[in-house]
């Protein structure tokens, strides 16, 4: 490649994607918009990586089966430690879904088994026979996030059989920035739950719902003009 070339890829924002067999789960036009907004994917094994890669500036932990892979993850403290390290430093973590079981206080499998996961979102989560939420939903941000302002509207869908057993909002500094409305159901519900620049949901936005999203994320890691994090609406 051209020294342009070489420049441009030291310049890119790196963007450390969960992806093995508890993590598999991400649209791909949401990894080709953040490709496309400057940011470099960088795989990284939450089952099998003792550390984080180096020189990230962001987290991406998607959707997947950790409820499968439960005692590996629980397992391997060294990176989960290092998950939890590189959010109370302030860098960005977006979670969906499986990603933010990972980041609750733990998993309870079906058969009764718990397992710590990294503990930065203040609950448990529990798996159920049944099916919690499966469908299509439109997210209204109620604070300023990672992936937009307050009072933009997102869309995504939910597909999960966990619950958080505990409602994490207003402990230890989280609180809930999405008002989510389910087709075929009445109001809105909270959800979506931030602290600093980590964003946790069962929702697996569609990033192309709006424009600005893949932006908006890849600017605040690279420290740049994004958006900042917590600003609620009015305020």
């Amino acid at each position: 490649p051209s020294s342009g070339d070489r420049s441009n890829e030291r310049t890119r924002t790196r963007i450390g994607v969960a992806r093995d067999e508890a993590f598999h789960f991400y649209y791909p036009d949401n990894l080709g918009a953040l490709e496309a907004a400057g940011g470099e994917m960088v795989d990284f094994s939450p089952l099998r990586d003792e550390r984080l890669p180096e020189g990230l500036d962001g987290l991406y932990i998607g959707g997947g089966y950790p409820e499968e892979y439960a005692a590996p993850l629980s397992a391997n403290r060294p990176m989960k430690d290092a998950v939890r390290r590189f959010a109370e430093e302030g860098r960005p973590v977006y979670a969906e879904c499986g990603g933010l079981m990972y980041l609750s206080e733990g998993v309870e499998t079906r058969d009764g088994g718990r397992y710590p996961m990294v503990g930065l979102l203040p609950s448990w989560t529990r798996m159920r026979n049944r099916k919690k939420r499966l469908g299509y939903v439109d997210v209204a941000l109620s604070a300023d996030t990672l992936l937009g302002p307050c009072g933009a509207t997102l869309r995504g869908h939910e597909f999960h059989y966990s619950e958080l057993i505990d409602d994490p909002a207003g402990r230890s500094g989280w609180e809930t920035v999405y008002r989510l409305t389910h087709r075929r159901s009445d109001g809105a519900v909270p959800e979506g739950y931030a602290r600093g620049r980590t964003l946790a949901s069962y929702v697996h936005v569609h990033f192309a719902s709006r424009p600005g999203v893949a932006e908006n994320f890849i600017s605040l890691c690279a420290g740049g003009h994004g958006l900042p994090c917590g600003g609620r609406c009015g305020k």
